[in-house]
């Protein structure tokens, strides 16, 4: 009879459990769950006879799989192939790059590419399509800036997606004119999210060797998991993975508010589907974003009279957040502006009383009041943040936001209060390393640091950051029983660490190499 159970021995694991500390774990090879934590002799002793394998981990340093719990991890496996703009300094070099792409490209073939960002450039003037029309009269153009909140396209795209004079205006966002009412080339928030969702996508075979392309990096970060904002387009090419085998990771999605009515109507709730692949909830937008100064403020930006966009009133919002937890719907809502964070907490102060179990968390929460920081704790809200952002964002705090800074990113705060934090990348506005975010969320720093800590009272210590990524990003999800810890009865997903991330160099965090990732007990990535 072949034996189903694997020890992995000899290594150095912090569980983020109740018991702290341990040598090592048998896990169940069919199951993919811990039977026994403790140490070497102990595990042995018990289930050395019934293990079909033991696994010596030569002192390696072991945590629980590491959850990224925001990414659109679908469009970002495509956007790692694809042209990417971060590095442009100017309108000039974005349209360098984008003739490079297109000569490799058929006639006709979208180019679609991500990373412009205007606060970088030479000239910081808005760009527009006859900029791009320069390379590309006939292969239609998407370029989708740094913050993921604007789209920027050529005269073809703009016909391909029929976009033109008498294209009516877009609930929540804008389609941006000439004085001749002719569109500019440039969608804001929800009008370039539903025009950007009508470009095709590859065909199935590319795509899902895209989406493994990007699974296997996941891996090779010591990333086990994810949370995703997409929608059932997504799904279905992460469903028809999962069902060949080939996920290989733990995924969580939150469909976009377009799919609301839908979901209430089939009685999808929150948990729907299995330990490899569920619904999450719904993704709801609140305001636009600090990059394109979309952001909703209570006051105005430095030296302008714009507070920036909410995408949605008070009142729409408190509907969809009512009808999503009146069908068992965990609420993710998009929040950057202290103006959208406190009109968030508002709505969801309010939908307690419909479900109050619900797992409604915020979205980035990168400005937020002193006042309504102690919410978060008080109404069960989770705060859902990317602290890589953190240092990419320095220098247009400063320049937008000015005295304000002083509350952005306010993740000690929001672990003082008591809140809930769960960490993630906003992949593909962000890298999704873990270690660079862990990093960034102790020192409050650039790489290599280039200026004092930015405001040093917020920054969090390793184990708060670490239990960001598992722990926290368990119960993010409703997912706390079964993962996020290494204890018997959980899940046997972990990354073994070449260093002590606790006892590194806060600087040097980002430099740990991840040297095995096991999910379900079965190694998926080895150094």
């Amino acid at each position: 009879m072949k034996k189903r159970t694997i020890i992995f021995r000899n290594a150095r694991i912090r569980t983020m459990g109740r018991q702290a500390k341990a040598g090592a774990m048998a896990c169940d090879q069919a199951s993919g769950v811990i039977l026994a934590i403790g140490s070497d002799a102990g595990v042995l002793r018990d289930y050395g006879r019934a293990s079909g394998d033991a696994v010596d981990l030569r002192g390696l340093h072991v945590l629980p799989g590491l959850t990224d719990c925001h990414t659109h991890f679908v469009g970002w496996c495509l956007m790692r192939s694809r042209p990417r703009f971060e590095k442009a300094a100017s309108i000039q070099e974005c349209r360098r790059i984008a003739a490079a792409s297109l000569k490799r490209s058929p006639p006709g073939e979208w180019l679609v590419g991500t990373g412009w960002d205007r606060n970088i450039w030479d000239d910081p003037r808005i760009p527009g399509r006859r900029d791009l029309d320069q390379v590309s009269k006939n292969n239609p153009v998407a370029l989708w800036s740094k913050d993921w909140h604007a789209l920027w396209l050529n005269s073809a795209a703009l016909r391909r997606l029929g976009v033109n004079r008498s294209t009516p205006k877009v609930e929540g966002g804008s389609i941006e004119r000439d004085g001749r009412g002719e569109p500019t080339g440039i969608l804001r928030e929800e009008a370039a999210n539903r025009y950007y969702l009508k470009i095709p996508y590859p065909a199935d075979p590319g795509l899902k060797g895209a989406v493994r392309a990007g699974r296997d990096e996941f891996w090779r970060l010591g990333l086990t998991g994810f949370h995703s904002m997409e929608g059932p387009a997504e799904y279905r090419v992460l469903q028809r993975l999962d069902e060949e085998f080939k996920l290989g990771l733990r995924g969580t999605l939150y469909f976009r508010r377009q799919h609301l009515e839908r979901l209430c109507q089939l009685g999808i709730r929150s948990g729907f589907g299995s330990r490899r692949l569920r619904i999450g909830g719904i993704k709801l937008f609140a305001d636009g974003a600090l990059g394109s100064q979309t952001a909703w403020m209570l006051e105005p930006y430095e030296k302008s009279r714009s507070r920036g966009m909410a995408v949605v009133s008070a009142t729409g919002l408190q509907v969809l957040v009512d009808r999503a937890s009146e069908n068992g719907l965990a609420c993710a809502v998009h929040a950057i502006g202290d103006a959208a964070n406190r009109m968030a907490l508002d709505a969801l102060e309010r939908a307690r009383k419909i479900d109050a179990n619900l797992r409604h968390r915020i979205e980035h929460c990168q400005l937020v009041r002193p006042e309504d920081v102690r919410r978060f704790r008080k109404l069960g809200i989770i705060a859902s943040v990317q602290p890589s952002h953190c240092p990419s964002d320095l220098d247009i705090i400063e320049r937008h936001w000015g005295a304000r800074g002083r509350h952005a990113y306010p993740f000690g705060s929001l672990a003082r209060a008591g809140a809930a934090l769960a960490f993630g990348s906003d992949a593909p506005i962000e890298e999704p390393d873990p270690w660079k975010a862990i990093q960034a969320a102790v020192t409050r720093q650039r790489m290599p640091p280039d200026r004092p800590p930015f405001h040093p009272e917020q920054s969090l210590s390793v184990e708060q950051a670490v239990r960001a990524y598992t722990t926290g990003a368990a119960y993010a999800s409703g997912d706390e029983g079964w993962k996020g810890s290494l204890e018997p009865g959980m899940a046997a997903d972990f990354v073994c660490l070449s260093d002590d991330v606790f006892k590194m160099k806060p600087e040097e965090i980002h430099k740990v190499r991840v040297v095995r990732t096991v999910v379900g007990g079965r190694a998926v990535y080895k150094e």
